[in-house]
């Protein structure tokens, strides 16, 4: 057996022909809740969220992208853990054990979710993984108004170039255009001749680290902390609404505090068996 850990993850190990492939440990995602915790101060977790919503989210997001990495040969995947540990405070249920930091019957929908079939991805705007797309981006703090909506003229003094942005190459990233401030927002435009046949929304991302994407001027999705690599991120129920036949505009804002840092998304359309 393969045996691998990472953190948030979720990973798929190097499929071989005689060992069986498993993710022993991902996830580690941290919530205290205050009056259940071992120590009052000082817990962590592999990432952090101030509130049951925000981990719930993450929780989500991280189950979600498992079905795919099923079907590719993991053979088992372990979430970090059951219960908090000490000041190790990324458990389902507190220190104490008595309180469950999800909603039972949404955590078992999650969790069934994993074991029905994986769906297909089809591209409608590529990220930079293995062409470089060009972007209009500005990176110093200017807090952009209304960056994100539709305008011929909005971007025309800013730059141009290629995704994926960052620095100090965090891992699974594919930089071009080097970005070392705060703070990035980019816009690009792309054309659909039907959306008639499209499923449901999703993002294909790699952030570090909080990150906003609007398609024409809505907001899709929104992601805390950071990824390893690119994902699958479902949009909200507002994106389908919002994407139309012709010119569409793409638009994104990441903030970043410390460490490495790196943006670039695209759309997909996820595709389910019927």
């Amino acid at each position: 057996m393969l045996d691998v850990h990472r953190y948030p993850g979720p990973f798929l190990p190097k499929i071989t022909p005689d060992r069986a492939a498993v993710l022993g440990e991902y996830g580690g995602l941290g919530l205290p809740v205050e009056g259940h915790t071992w120590l009052d101060k000082g817990n962590w977790g592999y990432r952090s969220f101030e509130s049951k919503e925000a981990l719930a989210d993450a929780y989500e997001q991280l189950a979600y992208q498992l079905p795919a990495m099923i079907d590719k040969g993991l053979a088992a995947a372990i979430y970090t853990q059951t219960t908090d540990v000490e000041v190790e405070v990324n458990g389902l249920f507190t220190y104490d054990r008595e309180v469950l930091k999800f909603e039972e019957k949404w955590m078992r929908e999650a969790n069934l979710r994993v074991y029905g079939p994986p769906p297909t991805f089809k591209t409608l705007v590529p990220t930079s993984e293995e062409t470089a797309q060009e972007w209009r981006y500005i990176m110093h703090d200017a807090n952009p108004v209304a960056f994100e909506q539709p305008g011929d003229n909005r971007d025309k003094f800013w730059s141009v170039g290629p995704g994926g942005f960052g620095n100090l190459n965090p891992p699974g990233s594919k930089v071009r255009t080097k970005w070392d401030t705060p703070d990035i927002w980019a816009r690009r435009t792309f054309e659909l001749k039907s959306i008639d046949d499209i499923q449901q929304i999703g993002l294909r991302i790699h952030y570090d680290e909080d990150t906003e994407v609007y398609l024409n001027g809505v907001k899709i999705a929104e992601t805390h902390g950071y990824t390893v690599n690119y994902v699958v991120v479902p949009a909200n129920a507002a994106a389908k609404g919002a994407l139309k036949v012709g010119q569409n505009l793409l638009a994104v804002h990441t903030h970043q505090t410390g460490g490495g840092q790196y943006i670039d998304v695209g759309l997909v359309d996820i595709r389910y068996e019927k």
